[in-house]
């Protein structure tokens, strides 16, 4: 894996959360995305999805003549099951946010990282397989309020060569 591109998609996706990026609607096929974009000294990190409480979505990083996509699925439990947790959707996101923006180059990439316990919250990441010969690494990203699940993403990073 390039380090170059693992630093960019750390730094676009923490750029998308903080308002960083040009963000736009994009129709593919008749399908409503969102999207990230962001490009610095020639360098590319676009993002698109589709999602609300769950979703899926996919990141590629251009730097030089190296690509990677990372893609990704997953959400929260219904509004249902967090109510009756006491949390919601915003909540986790804002959460998240803060993982993002403190420790974007360590989480969803190709190493295991889980931080302290902030209060009644915990995230986590682990890489669930990995094949360098490809080279792919595939990754869990968790989120628990009270030690319970209520947010989980599943992620495959891969070169596009």
């Amino acid at each position: 894996m390039s380090g170059e591109t693992d630093k960019l998609f750390s730094t676009g996706l923490a750029a998308g959360f903080a308002g960083g990026t040009v963000m736009s609607g994009v129709n593919r096929a008749g399908f409503e995305f969102k999207s990230s974009h962001l490009e610095t000294n020639g360098d590319v990190y676009h993002d698109e999805w589709l999602a609300d409480r769950a979703g899926a979505g996919q990141e590629v990083v251009k730097v030089g003549d190296i690509t990677y996509s990372r893609v990704y699925a997953g959400g929260t439990l219904p509004v249902e099951e967090l109510e009756k947790l006491g949390t919601n959707k915003g909540q986790i996101m804002t959460f998240l946010k803060k993982q993002m923006l403190e420790n974007g180059e360590k989480i969803r990439l190709h190493t295991d990282f889980t931080p302290e316990a902030d209060g009644d919250w915990q995230y986590s990441y682990k890489v669930t397989d990995t094949n360098p010969q490809i080279p792919l690494t595939m990754g869990k990203e968790v989120i628990t309020f009270k030690g319970n699940l209520v947010f989980e993403h599943d992620f495959i990073i891969c070169p596009v060569d």
